[in-house]
């Protein structure tokens, strides 16, 4: 029982001048801002060929005609656009009822 330190448990040092938590300082966007300047200068060399950038094109034509599709309709016209298609479908694609008895 002589290693046994009695006492209560220390779990953070002490806040003071010599230790303790310590915040770490952010870096200012107005370092940053320079060297983005000289990617833009030096322009990087793009590596993609012609068929990616074309498609990467294709891509941001699509996105932009879909959002314009979606911003169209309200959510609930769009609800009402669906329940009048599932109205429309014969009754022969509706599950049967399963009953207890037989």
């Amino acid at each position: 029982m002589d290693n046994v330190i009695k006492g209560k448990l220390k779990l953070k040092k002490p806040l003071g001048a010599d230790g303790g938590i310590k915040k770490k300082k952010k870096k200012s966007s107005l370092a940053a801002e320079p060297a983005a300047e000289l990617v833009e200068e030096d322009e990087v060399e793009d590596i993609r060929t012609a068929y990616e950038k074309k498609w990467d094109q294709q891509i941001v034509k699509m996105e932009s005609k879909n959002a314009k599709s979606k911003a169209k309709n309200t959510h609930r016209q769009r609800i009402d656009d669906f329940n009048e298609k599932l109205s429309k479908l014969s009754e022969h694609n509706d599950i049967p009822r399963v009953s207890g008895g037989a």
